[in-house]
């Protein structure tokens, strides 16, 4: 049970700090700043991939404490769900990319077109129009970061206690 309790312990701080984000207003500020909400996909693919990574600890965690019987574990792809949790963990990396690169075509896109440089009220409007690209430029690096790191250790802790149950790559490799 000690990767289930692993797992556990990590939601547990994610939810704390989930809640602490809502409530000092950070996911409304995010949700202002954040033109493409690129953010929010990333927050709800980590929440999806959370509960597949606490699904597949669960399995691991019964085989190992022997509940599943040796012939069901030979014959089990033990690492085959947890493909998937690693492509995600990259892919809300991508996504944070995607973002940074959309937050600046925002932030630059016309930006000084037609502006007069010596006009001071045009150039506070060009200001504040470009903070919002950048702003979304940020967000969504940040996000894509934090929750790309996030699953990396949830599916790291998993794929290590994988390896406990049916051994690292590189000796069932050896033995074919």
């Amino acid at each position: 049970m000690k990767p289930l309790l692993r797992w556990w312990l990590f939601i547990s701080l994610t939810v704390v700090l989930t809640f602490t984000f809502y409530y000092f207003g950070l996911f409304s500020e995010v949700w202002d700043k954040d033109r493409t909400k690129l953010s929010f996909l990333i927050m709800i693919l980590f929440f999806f991939t959370c509960i597949h990574c606490g699904k597949e600890t669960i399995k691991v965690s019964k085989a190992l404490e022997g509940n599943v019987t040796e012939t069901e574990i030979k014959k089990t792809d033990w690492r085959g769900n947890q493909e998937v949790g690693w492509f995600i963990s990259d892919f809300v990396l991508t996504i944070g990319m995607i973002g940074t690169v959309s937050g600046f075509l925002l932030m630059l896109t016309g930006a000084f077109a037609g502006v007069d440089l010596t006009d001071e009220v045009a150039m506070k409007n060009v200001l504040e129009k470009m903070s919002k690209g950048m702003s979304t430029a940020l967000y969504t690096t940040l996000f894509g970061l934090i929750c790309g790191g996030l699953l990396k250790i949830q599916y790291f802790s998993l794929g290590r206690a994988t390896d406990i149950l049916v051994g690292p790559i590189d000796k069932k490799n050896k033995e074919k």
